[in-house]
């Protein structure tokens, strides 16, 4: 299923991992793999994914410490119904995303 966010959401660049610990490295141009500078990082991660998917109910890590990326590690107990809950959250969040780094460039 995070294959599929890849494939509807440009801002996603790359989906790696195993098991039940994934990422979704975030890029400003999926075809280039530009990145986000520092000040982009700022606003993308902490300004708004976190506290927006936090508040969608969606606990992740959004992280920049190599290129910025939102990791996941659900419970091992989680569900089929809660994954599909979580990509719901990511499907609605992350296009809010991308139009706030396209205005940030304008």
């Amino acid at each position: 299923q995070l294959l599929g966010l890849k494939e509807r959401h440009e801002i996603i660049g790359d989906v790696r991992g195993a098991g039940y610990f994934w990422a979704m490295e975030l890029v400003k141009d999926r075809a280039t793999k530009e990145t986000f500078n520092e000040d982009e990082c700022n606003v993308l991660l902490r300004d708004f994914l976190s506290p927006t998917l936090l508040s969608e109910g969606l606990l992740c890590r959004a992280d920049d410490r190599g290129d910025p990326a939102i990791q996941i590690s659900p419970p091992l107990i989680t569900t089929r119904d809660q994954i599909d809950e979580a990509i719901a959250v990511f499907d609605k969040v992350l296009p809010q995303a991308q139009d706030l780094m396209l205005k940030m460039r304008r």
